[in-house]
């Protein structure tokens, strides 16, 4: 995935900003509150068909959303309140880019684009449940998928930039279910592998 190969290198490289932020007495539940404002009020901007305005907030409350763990990290100020709201602000941004979408294609009267975003997120959000109930049983599926949320709103990103938003939610309709259904079998994997482990002892 590509969030795996930049968290492999952004961490060091964001480091001195963090320690500006965190300077300046900006806590990661500040970053991330100012995400979900900024990618609410990119759903509107979407919703009234101005797409590159609203790339440039997406893009910003992306960033924000980006590094909001990795200041908590940083300032050792992770908690699970933080991973909790966290959590929740992703899920309330994904309505607030998805309605705002769908505002504008009823509009429009784009068929296609509705069904293509309903397939999307039901992609996304089967992913989600699927790594939360997994959680639950002792089974990690964090890095299992080829997109997570940084990965869908960097196409959607991009699809907006170039005029392209089309194109963007078919790769998200194929990709996030593409994600969802690779946890399920990991998980099924993981859940018969350790039946037989159990039958070995």
């Amino acid at each position: 995935m590509l969030s795996r190969w930049v968290r492999t290198w952004h961490g060091k490289f964001l480091r001195p900003l963090l320690l500006l932020l965190a300077s300046f007495g900006i806590t990661p539940n500040m970053l991330t509150l100012s995400s979900l404002i900024l990618i609410i009020i990119t759903g509107f901007m979407l919703s009234q068909n101005y797409l590159l305005i609203g790339g440039i907030l997406l893009l910003l409350g992306g960033l924000l959303d980006g590094i909001d763990g990795e200041l908590a990290r940083v300032t050792k100020h992770a908690t699970r309140f933080g991973a909790f709201l966290d959590s929740i602000c992703d899920h309330c941004g994904d309505f607030a880019l998805n309605l705002g979408l769908l505002w504008l294609y009823l509009n429009n009267k784009a068929p296609t684009e509705v069904v293509l975003i309903f397939v999307a997120l039901f992609g996304s959000m089967l992913a989600s449940q699927v790594r939360s109930r997994a959680g639950m049983v002792g089974i990690d599926t964090k890095e299992v998928g080829l997109a997570t949320r940084f990965e869908r709103i960097f196409i959607l990103i991009i699809g907006l930039f170039i005029h392209q938003v089309l194109v963007a939610l078919w790769i998200l309709a194929v990709l996030n279910n593409i994600a969802a259904l690779q946890r399920i079998i990991y998980v099924i994997r993981v859940t018969l592998l350790q039946k037989r482990e159990t039958v070995i002892e």
